[in-house]
């Protein structure tokens, strides 16, 4: 019988292969009682961001955060699952929840600017940015091409971008 931990190795290899299949019957294949595990549960989230399985996706992330709403990883999927899902200003909500538990995440700041660009609060975005850079000045870049922030690029004429 092959291990939880070794199947999960090769799950991610087949990922970073873009081998969803395989990876899949990795997933599949581990054993009843490891199912629940946070580990397992991480992988499922980065199983179906990478396979772009939106809904599995809310529904995987949202359960890591309530196994274990320490860990940004979950809120910042089971959020951006969300906005895919066009359900923008739900993606605001997790969004924002997040940040009471982790108001150091940079990606968590860019994520909510994004939702709050999206949803017209052009002012709140520009702020989330701004916190954003302040923790991570590597998400200029992205920040100049993101099309879920082209209303504040065509608005701000600032330094933002």
């Amino acid at each position: 019988m092959i291990r939880t931990s070794t199947r999960l190795q090769y799950a991610n290899g087949y990922l970073d292969l873009s081998m969803i299949k395989e990876a899949k019957l990795e997933l599949e294949a581990i054993v009843d009682e490891d199912k629940n595990d946070l580990d397992v549960l991480r992988m499922w989230n980065r199983f179906h961001l990478v396979s772009e399985n939106w809904f599995q996706l809310e529904v995987t992330a949202h359960t890591l955060t309530e196994k274990r709403p320490q860990d940004p990883f979950g809120w910042v999927n089971w959020a951006y699952a969300l906005r895919e899902l066009d359900k923008i200003q739900a993606a605001k909500n997790v969004a924002s929840e997040a940040l009471t538990r982790h108001p150091k995440e940079a990606v968590l700041w860019y994520n909510l600017a994004c939702y709050c660009c999206l949803l017209g609060e052009l002012k709140d975005a520009k702020s989330h940015l701004e916190k954003t850079y302040k923790l991570d000045s590597n998400f200029k870049e992205e920040a100049a091409e993101d099309p879920d922030l082209q209303a504040l690029r065509n608005s701000d004429k600032t330094e933002l971008f």
